[in-house]
């Protein structure tokens, strides 16, 4: 599978009402805003990305974040817009993004989580609301960064 960003305004707009959420007591990122089609759902570790008509279009999941994931990565610059995916997967299932589990970085001074490689660059967009993706030169997934609206005490 390929990622694609896309930067064209009217489609993002709608993405931007959703808030993410931590909840401490379920150690997952969470989403309120259901999606009526889901297509397939793309893991990352444990978190589901979910595709609708080829766009990522919500993201939960179960993520427990400890002091051993403390670190100052920090977010990369990146653009709003949205986020494609090309595949020939089949409909109704999920699919691992790789074949090893990425690493946690937690910056609690910034708020942000970075699952995968906070220091290997690529191009970034904000996909949704706090919620960055940064794909390689190959159009491979690097990195997933994720703000809630507040980190669990860690």
């Amino acid at each position: 599978m390929k990622f694609i960003i896309d930067t064209y305004k009217e489609i993002w707009q709608y993405f931007w009402e959703q808030q993410l959420v931590y909840l401490p007591k379920e150690h997952s990122f969470y989403m309120d805003n259901v999606v009526n089609k889901i297509d397939i759902e793309l893991m990352v570790n444990t978190i589901s990305l979910a595709v609708s008509d080829n766009i990522i279009v919500n993201v939960n999941g179960f993520c427990g974040l400890d002091k051993s994931m403390v670190s100052c990565c920090q977010v990369p610059k990146f653009q709003k817009g949205i986020l494609k995916v090309e595949h020939s997967l089949e409909h109704g299932l999920a699919y691992g993004i790789s074949e090893k589990d990425f690493l946690v970085h937690v910056n609690i001074q910034t708020g942000w989580v970075c699952i995968g490689n906070p220091e290997k660059k690529g191009d970034a967009v904000e996909f949704i609301n706090n919620c960055v993706v940064v794909i390689d030169d190959d159009k491979n997934f690097v990195s997933l960064w994720l703000k809630p609206e507040e980190l669990p005490k860690i």
